[in-house]
This record gives structure tokens, sequence and C-alpha cells, in this order.
């Protein structure tokens, strides 16, 4: 196994647990999602892909840490949109999942 293969099993297992997931192992060239659809409380039903680079677009990291500075005991979302497109909300995994009512909201300012 790569490098880069390893660390992708490592943030899929990370997501997993974070999210009270399943990994799901696949064959090379498989078609099926990193994780097993995760039911939340509220009943909606999550399909979770994860991806992983060197380094997060400088626009998501900047507008999360301006979030933080303006309340940080509130958990900052980035709202980041195309222009006409839809809009996408950034938040941090831990922070999600919380949310979601997967963990204890213990992650003041974000986690």
């Amino acid at each position: 196994m790569s490098v880069i293969s390893r660390r992708a099993a490592r943030r899929e297992l990370e997501a997993a647990r974070a999210l009270a997931g399943q990994r799901q192992h696949r064959l090379r060239f498989e078609s099926i999602g990193d994780l097993a659809p995760i039911d939340l409380p509220c009943g909606i039903v999550i399909q979770v892909e994860v991806k992983t680079r060197k380094h997060l677009p400088k626009l998501l990291t900047a507008a999360l840490e301006q979030a933080r500075r303006y309340e940080p005991s509130a958990v900052p979302v980035a709202v980041i949109s195309e222009t006409g497109g839809r809009a996408l909300a950034v938040l941090s995994l831990t922070a999600f999942a919380a949310i979601c009512g997967l963990e204890p909201a213990k992650i003041a300012g974000g986690g």
C-alpha cells in the first residue's frame, strides 16, 4: 500500500470514527463510498466522501479563521459559492459531528 493510500485510509477511518460511521473497504476501481451511508439522529442519511490534500484552499481556511475571530466561543462556519452557483457550508469535522448529534457538543470555537 502506498503512502498516499495509507494516508487516505487513515483520514477515512478518522471520519468514520468522528461520525459514528463505518469505513468501507473496496477493491481497486470499485465504485462505493468511502464510508457507508450514515443515519443521523434527525432521520437524514448522509453519504461521506473523504478527500485529503497537502494544503486546503486559503479561501476556506482564511474564512474559517475570520469567523472564529468574531466570536471565539461559536462554531465557525464558512459559506462559499461560485457566482450563480450553489452555496456550500464548510466547518470542522468535529463541529459537524456535534451539530448532527453524533458526539457531545464539547467543541467551543469549532474544534
